[in-house]
């Protein structure tokens, strides 16, 4: 069954996203941890298209392709650092809030790791992806495509 296509309902909104994704991308969070903490999402809530795109973006913007790969068992592998490890175990509680209940020890672990900007930064980030995410698999469809939404709404009608 073909789903909508949400970005064509609400340009505005899509766009907000996209301009807190920029907001992030600006933070001090080294974008390499941005590109892990993405896929890592998209691996948790199980949208295939997110997790495919996201780790083609990271290959990019040059992170190894060994982190790409070993992310979906980063508790395991043992070449992520103290800080990556912070950021994935952060993710994997915000994103599972309700299994999760966000720990304090996790918390711990990750205010020892960024300073409070960064922290908050980080928790946008998961926010932002776990948006995307439920946006990609409620409505069957990858982000917008990039012209429709720099066109704005008039431009996808069709």
């Amino acid at each position: 069954m073909q789903r909508l296509q949400f970005w064509r309902f609400d340009n505005e909104a899509v766009r907000t996203l996209l301009n807190l994704r920029a907001h992030v991308f600006r933070s001090a969070l080294e974008s390499s941890l941005i590109d892990l903490v993405f896929l890592r999402v998209s691996q948790l809530n199980a949208c295939s298209y997110c997790a495919e795109s996201l780790a083609q973006e990271a290959i990019t913007h040059g992170l190894e392709q060994h982190l790409v790969s070993g992310v979906a068992a980063w508790r395991e592998a043992t070449f992520f650092s103290e800080r990556q490890r912070a950021a994935l175990a952060w993710t994997d509680a915000v994103t599972e809030v309700a299994k999760t209940g966000v720990p304090d020890e996790v918390y711990c672990e990750a205010a020892h790791h960024f300073s409070d900007s960064e922290l908050v930064n980080l928790t946008l980030a998961i926010a932002l992806m776990n948006a995307f995410a439920r946006l990609a698999v409620a409505f069957r469809h990858g982000p917008p495509p990039m012209p429709a939404m720099i066109a704005g709404p008039a431009a996808t009608n069709s």
